[in-house]
């Protein structure tokens, strides 16, 4: 790809400057900006419990189609950043979070079904960001274009515990808890679009008609990508959002400051992913373990310490339980990447880390799953609604423990091809 067209093309990185080493700070702060408002959602579960009278199940729901959005806009606007460049697609993808966030806003003084569209929304503006951002970052590090993943990880990631730490004390202590989160959201993507509007260009529109791959490439549907990937991808968001969404509303009642607990937790539990992934990838090198059954034990771990916390209705133990399931997650998304470029092929590792993203971000319905069985398991077991929620738990540590050995087997099977080095 020449990153220097002709002055004639209309997206001739010289209208925005020459590529520098920290162009790409730009676009991550615009990426920053989008992933603050991904899971700036999750301390307002209690706002919209407690002072909205919104039942569990509906605002799990809430959170949870985020990734109904996301996940056709991730699949959708990677192809369409690669035909017509990454800034036709991060541009709107900015207005459209704002949006996003302004109807949340105004949900508080609308019909319920404004916040679920609002959430809708703003996850089809992160997914359309996500699959052109990341690419946008990885082509803008001139200096040092191995790191251009790593650091879109990072910015987005920050993003993912910086928005609901910080939303959580703002609900908390600042006035209007049901618009407070949202307007500051708004004001961050406000500040960042001058930002990155006149960013470069690295991707130039193609001339004639481009035979478009598919979506889901062959190997997606073996057994084998079954067994190493796909069969554990839902833990990787699924072990993030109980954490920070499901557990710590059983114990709630028992701190004083709730919202900026659920904020603390959510933000403790993604940076605990963040900081574990330079160690899960040397893991992965000298560890004598394939890192999935790493996440899957990990998930294990902190799934029986989030029931314990229930069961004892321990606000503070809750703290290692989410930094637990954190970690799971974040290991398992370094596990996922990795055995997909083991596993795929040249020209279709694009689309299948496209697939193994869609496979993670349906954990996002995790939560409303268990908010919906954890009443039925204790109503047909005769326990009640809270320790079904965590007969529920239970049952998750058992399959994640009975899927190690199939899981291992075939992550030991998806050995590197002898020419691609991992």
């Amino acid at each position: 790809m020449n990153a220097w067209p002709a002055s004639g093309d209309t997206n001739s990185p010289s209208k925005g400057g020459p590529i520098t080493s920290r162009t790409w700070i730009r676009v991550g702060l615009a990426m920053f900006a989008v992933g603050f408002g991904t899971n700036l959602f999750a301390p307002m579960l209690e706002v919209y419990r407690d002072q909205d009278g919104i039942s569990e199940a509906s605002v799990t729901a809430m959170f949870g189609i985020y990734a109904a959005g996301l996940v056709p806009a991730l699949l959708i606007f990677g192809p369409i950043s690669d035909h017509y460049g990454r800034r036709a697609v991060v541009r709107p993808a900015l207005i459209l979070v704002a949006v996003a966030s302004g109807i949340l806003a105004a949900g508080s003084e609308a019909p319920e079904w404004v916040l679920y569209v609002g959430r809708w929304i703003m996850g089809f503006g992160v997914g359309m960001a996500m699959s052109s951002g990341s690419a946008w970052i990885k082509q803008l590090c001139v200096d040092r274009p191995s790191a251009g993943p790593r650091r879109a990880t990072i910015v987005l990631s920050a993003g993912f515990g910086g928005g609901p730490l910080i939303a959580g004390q703002f609900a908390e202590f600042l006035p209007g808890p049901q618009i407070t989160p949202y307007l500051l959201h708004i004001a961050l993507v406000i500040v960042t679009i001058p930002l990155v509007w006149g960013v470069p260009e690295t991707q130039f529109p193609t001339e004639g008609r481009v035979k478009r791959p598919p979506l889901v490439p062959r190997i997606a549907l073996t057994g084998r990508f079954f067994w190493a990937v796909a069969a554990w991808a839902p833990w990787v968001f699924g072990t993030a959002t109980v954490a920070f969404t499901s557990i710590p509303g059983f114990v709630t009642d028992t701190v004083e400051y709730p919202v900026a607990y659920l904020g603390l937790i959510s933000g403790v539990g993604m940076f605990s992913g963040v900081f574990i992934q330079p160690v899960a990838a040397k893991l992965a090198t000298h560890g004598w373990l394939p890192l999935s059954v790493v996440g899957l034990g990990a998930a294990s771990v902190g799934l029986v310490l989030g029931a314990v916390a229930i069961e004892l209705n321990s606000a503070l133990l809750v703290v290692p339980a989410a930094i637990i399931l954190g970690c799971s997650y974040g290991i398992m998304m370094v596990s996922g990447l990795r055995e997909v470029e083991i596993i795929a092929e040249p020209h279709e590792l694009g689309a299948l880390i496209g697939v193994f993203y869609t496979l993670t971000y349906t954990g996002f319905a995790v939560p409303f799953v268990l908010a919906v069985l954890g009443p039925f398991v204790g109503d047909l077991l005769g326990i009640g609604p809270v320790r079904g929620f965590i007969a529920c738990l239970a049952f998750g540590v058992v399959v994640c423990l009975v899927s190690t050995v199939p899981v291992a087997r075939a992550a030991s099977r998806a050995v590197p091809h002898p020419r691609r080095e991992v």
